[in-house]
């Protein structure tokens, strides 16, 4: 999610004061380049840990993440020194499915690029968690305001119940994963479907577009788009209800899954998400420049003065999922849908119409836990 976030911007200009007024100025950013950004989790729940790492890049006043290939990154047990190498895919590093980190264990990240510079975390110790009461979903056709459409966009906001431990500071964050069957595993444009991608059609027959359907059950995986913390300072050991942790947009009408984390995290990681979610919150989105560096726990060894963005967290989630039945909901979906249209034959012999679910951080052919109906 913080994948769009793009460098250290600092303000020029704040205002003018004048004597009897003030006059608003519009603050001017400069964008520093070539800054690394890393961004990683250690989690209790198996399938859910990850490393992103991007550095900054400005082209033609363009503000780009260029994803960096070929690290290798590992997560470090501090307690008994074992060793996780981490395996790349699709722009982002993941462990095994089954690792898993457990209370009270202390974690660190280790990433050393392809060019040889390496970077570390400080050690992180997981918090216990705390479990999920009940999970409920409410939909709102106004549920909130979008930028890039200017307008307001229906959708399901996710709430919860929980007990908070007394005499003791708890620090939330929340994030989840949806699961929505997906019709078309490929859609090739100006092109045809061949040997595993899409491949430019030299005949001159093809047309816009082609869409291949899914060669079996497949689900397309999103993530939350927004940052949700929570500081139980005014209600330390109470009962916690309703408390909405997650907004889930109609981007279309299928049916979905959400998988909820209530994740436990340390102070020094509930104030980096805060600082990262007054940014987002302010700027209106992650494509927004941020005001200031949202520095976490992650240094240079051989060079101190190297700012580094972004943040290691280990930490323990309890889960909670909800089905949403999205059938009949009459106000329009978010994203426009396709016309089908497929390889004929003639002209193409063998003509193609399917393709295969292949599985990726945003796509699966294994039926996600809490599904219901085919």
């Amino acid at each position: 999610m913080f994948k769009k976030l793009f460098g250290v911007l600092f303000p020029c200009l704040l205002s003018i004061l004048y004597f009897g007024c003030v006059d608003p100025v519009a603050p001017e950013y400069i964008f520093i380049g070539d800054q690394i950004i890393i961004e990683g989790l250690a989690s209790s729940i198996s399938g859910t840990s990850y490393v992103t790492i991007n550095q900054t890049s400005s082209d033609f006043g363009i503000y780009r993440n260029l994803f960096q290939e070929g690290a290798t990154v590992s997560f470090t047990n501090v307690d008994t020194g074992q060793t996780f190498l981490l395996e790349e895919r699709e722009d982002v590093y993941v462990p095994s499915d089954d690792f898993t980190v457990k209370p009270g264990e202390s974690w660190e990240l280790d990433v050393v690029l392809a060019d040889g510079r390496n970077y570390k975390s400080r050690p992180e110790t997981v918090i216990e968690p705390v479990e999920v009461s009940e999970i409920r979903a409410e939909y709102n056709k106004e549920l909130i305001f979008r930028e890039d459409s200017g307008k307001f966009v229906p959708g399901h906001s996710i709430l919860v119940d929980f007990d908070d431990p007394p005499s003791k500071k708890n620090y939330y964050f929340w994030r989840f994963r949806s699961f929505e069957r997906q019709t078309y595993c490929e859609v090739c444009y100006g092109g045809n479907f061949r040997d595993g991608e899409c491949k430019p059609d030299n005949t001159g027959l093809s047309g816009y577009y082609f869409v291949y359907y899914c060669e079996q059950n497949c689900w397309r995986i999103r993530f939350n788009e927004n940052i949700e913390i929570f500081d139980d300072k005014f209600s330390d050991g109470t009962y916690i209800r309703k408390l909405p942790v997650g907004n889930v947009l109609l981007y279309n009408k299928e049916d979905i899954l959400v998988q909820l984390e209530q994740v436990s995290v340390s102070y020094d990681a509930y104030e980096y998400y805060k600082r990262l979610k007054d940014i987002v919150d302010n700027n209106g989105n992650f494509d927004a420049p941020p005001p200031s560096a949202v520095v976490g726990n992650i240094f240079n060894p051989g060079n101190a003065d190297e700012i580094i963005l972004g943040r290691f967290t280990a930490a323990a989630a309890s889960q909670a999922s909800i089905f949403i039945e999205r059938g009949q909901i009459l106000e329009d979906m978010i994203e426009s849908t396709l016309d089908p249209i497929s390889e004929t034959d003639p002209p193409y012999r063998p003509n193609i119409t399917t393709a295969p679910c292949n599985e990726s951080r945003t796509r699966t052919a294994i039926r996600p836990e809490g599904w219901i109906g085919n």
